[in-house]
């Protein structure tokens, strides 16, 4: 740990570097994401935005759909997405 030339590092770029807020910032959001995966699992959330979906598509007023019910359907879809991916990671941000 040199901090005289973390000081001059610092005066030559203009810059500071603090990881304090971003390394507080990240615990919380993993806090969030592990407290996220306790209450269900990660299969059973999917699950259910999936039979939401499949119920829209499958009804009878489909040709009623909107282009902003589309753009929620494929947010819905995104969403599992997301989910599935934190899944299969869950175990490398536990560690």
């Amino acid at each position: 740990m040199n901090t005289l030339e973390e000081s001059k590092s610092q005066e030559a770029t203009g810059m500071k570097t603090d990881f304090n807020g971003q390394e507080s910032a990240l615990l919380k959001q993993h806090q969030i994401v592990k407290e996220f995966f306790m209450t269900d699992s990660a299969s059973e959330m999917i699950e259910s935005l999936n039979i939401m979906v499949e119920n829209f598509l499958f009804s009878e007023n489909l040709v009623r759909v909107t282009p902003e019910m589309r753009v929620h359907i494929v947010n819905q879809l995104r969403v599992t997405t997301l989910i599935a991916k934190l899944d299969r990671n869950k175990v490398v941000c536990s560690r």
